[in-house]
């Protein structure tokens, strides 16, 4: 799979990545708190499906509960999503520090048991890394194990430092929740694997179920939130029309529960 194909996952929607930290109030810490977090997007291997990944995700877990009780992860299907998006399945994983990301992919290295076998027999995965922040992430959100989300590329403008857009994104997000908005957010930068990105971030944007997106849909377009949302962004960045995925959480480790 090519970088085009993996930024379609990125482009998209999990999560609640509610393992990730958010911040005590709505102004930007500094410097930034960043989380590890593995993207993988997959295509089934001949022959598997669907009942292959019950399988190949019941065995994982239960290897992530014994050897790297920081990490958590969740599954992630395409909904809404431009052609190049040919992929099945895909996995977002996360740590809370790259301490634990290390000592995660040093346990997988030294003892996976079964569960790579599996993973090859059932899938043909394409993996990035990136540091994520947080933008808003309401409390309410630690409590979600399904829903939607999406994945938007931004680019931003000249002398706009990263933090100056992630602040603009809370302002919007804030102006939104005015309006009942519950989505969480955070930001995505690309650190590894990802080829030559043409754009710096991505928006990640979840809900808690796909009712929640539809109550924003409403917001945004027919109770003036996209009045707020343009003045907070303004032309600080310039951020492609996302694509759109259901998840649900499959395991979630200490990072989890340290919210």
């Amino acid at each position: 799979m090519n970088t085009v194909t993996c930024s379609a996952l990125m482009s998209s929607a999990v999560l609640a990545i509610t393992s990730l930290p958010s911040q005590a109030d709505n102004h930007l810490p500094a410097p930034m708190q960043f989380a590890p977090a593995e993207l993988m997007v997959c295509e089934y291997m001949d022959g598997k499906g669907p009942q292959d990944l019950r399988r190949l995700t019941a065995a994982f877990s239960a290897w992530v509960a014994e050897y790297d009780k920081d990490y958590s992860y969740w599954m992630v299907w395409p909904e809404f999503h431009e052609d190049d998006s040919e992929w099945d399945v895909g996995l977002l994983g996360a740590w809370t520090t790259g301490a634990g990301f290390g000592a995660g992919y040093d346990a997988w290295a030294s003892d996976r048991g079964d569960v790579g076998d599996t993973f090859a027999e059932v899938l043909d995965c394409n993996n990035t890394m990136a540091a994520v922040t947080p933008i808003l992430v309401p409390q309410e959100a630690m409590s979600w194990d399904r829903g939607t989300l999406w994945f938007q590329r931004c680019t931003r403008a000249d002398g706009v430092q990263l933090g100056d857009a992630v602040a603009a994104h809370r302002t919007a997000s804030m102006a939104m929740a005015e309006l009942g908005e519950t989505a969480a957010s955070w930001a995505f930068v690309p650190v590894l694997g990802a080829g030559d990105p043409d754009f710096d971030y991505y928006h990640v944007q979840s809900w808690g179920s796909h009712s929640a997106m539809g109550a924003a849909f409403d917001a945004y377009f027919n109770n003036g939130g996209w009045m707020g949302v343009t003045a907070a962004l303004g032309d600080r960045m310039n951020c492609a029309t996302p694509n759109l995925y259901a998840w649900r959480l499959m395991h979630g480790g200490l990072s989890q529960a340290g919210n």
